[in-house]
């Protein structure tokens, strides 16, 4: 049986490639395993790039969660969020301000953004239980030009921005506020809460600020399943293995202390906020330069290997391999 999640990456790639679409030579990023958007030739002087995703385990802030999610995997070809289709199903027994208070987040975290919602659909339907956002965000690519997945190589550094579980620790503390409350205390849990919008879960400022300097072969947001989980699909996108160095990882105090808290692994934690970086070694000191010229943090966490050494991380037991996670963490709590 199938868990809470994305599906396996194994069964997912079977998927995509045994029940593959006729080609069209005017998509130029194709599905595949590793590969969250898409790009089409539109016969412009520039690409359109496309995302669908929806929001499924947050209900405080889920609007803000699903600019976010969309226009982070727009940044990660090197493109622009531009353009914004949204649904919105609701459960039998909604309220108008309850939805009217649903859009006015969803205009809120646009505006910020520079994004236009340009249509959908909404729906009251006893399919669901909670109020349901699915999007869908088109982009074009920006000054760089197209990011196509797949081109790390081995050798490449690996890069991280900002913090691990930065997504799934707000939405942990928003979901869970009165039980953290009482083993963590306030501080802790208000902390973690507010991390939504400081730092905030966009990472299309940091993909930015990266692609400024030369060398990045490839972005990837880590969403469900944890930074580990894109390592995974980056790796794999590549043709590639990978070692990281856990103790490099950066983490956050309330994420360490809400995951011992619920006995779970940070690194198979919604980590939407942080941006996995592949750069040639001789461009590491560019990328690290750029990103911290714009005050984003950024760590140098391992590099891509050959694909037959497999994925491995070096921790205090030794080298082991990186698990994947099909299944978020948060799914074990929500």
């Amino acid at each position: 049986m199938l868990q809470t999640g994305k599906l396996p990456g194994p069964l997912l790639d079977r998927l995509v490639n045994r029940y593959r679409t006729k080609p069209d030579p005017d998509v130029i990023v194709p599905p595949g395993y590793g590969r969250d958007a898409a790009a089409i030739d539109v016969g412009g002087a520039t690409p359109v790039i496309v995302k669908s995703d929806p929001i499924t385990f947050a209900t405080d802030g889920a609007a803000r969660y699903l600019v976010a999610v969309n226009a982070n995997d727009i940044a990660c070809l090197g493109g622009i969020p531009r353009w914004f289709s949204v649904v919105l199903l609701l459960p039998e027994g909604s309220s108008t301000h309850q939805v009217e208070t649903l859009f006015a987040e969803l205009q809120e975290a646009c505006d910020e953004t520079g994004i236009s919602v340009i249509g959908g659909h909404t729906e009251v339907t006893s399919a669901v239980a909670r109020p349901l956002f699915v999007g869908t965000m088109l982009g074009v690519a920006g000054p760089r030009g197209l990011l196509v997945p797949g081109a790390a190589k081995e050798g490449d550094n690996l890069l991280l921005t900002k913090w691990i579980g930065i997504e799934g620790t707000a939405l942990l503390a928003r979901e869970r506020t009165h039980e953290l409350t009482a083993a963590l205390g306030a501080t802790v849990t208000a902390r973690a809460a507010k991390l939504l919008r400081l730092p905030g879960i966009s990472i299309v400022q940091d993909a930015a600020a990266v692609l400024e300097a030369d060398g990045v072969t490839a972005l990837h947001d880590p969403t469900e399943g944890g930074v580990a989980t894109a390592i995974h699909e980056l790796a794999g996108a590549s043709q590639c293995g990978a070692e990281i160095l856990e103790s490099a990882i950066p983490i956050l105090p309330e994420t360490t202390a809400i995951c011992e808290h619920f006995g779970i692994d940070p690194l198979g934690l919604l980590s939407s906020g942080a941006l996995l970086v592949a750069v040639e070694p001789g461009h590491r000191s560019a990328v690290v330069r750029a990103a911290r010229e714009r005050n984003i943090a950024i760590a140098h966490i391992g590099k891509l290997t050959d694909a037959a050494l497999g994925i491995t991380k070096i921790g205090d037991t030794g080298r082991t391999a990186l698990r994947r996670f099909d299944a978020d963490e948060v799914a074990m709590i929500l």
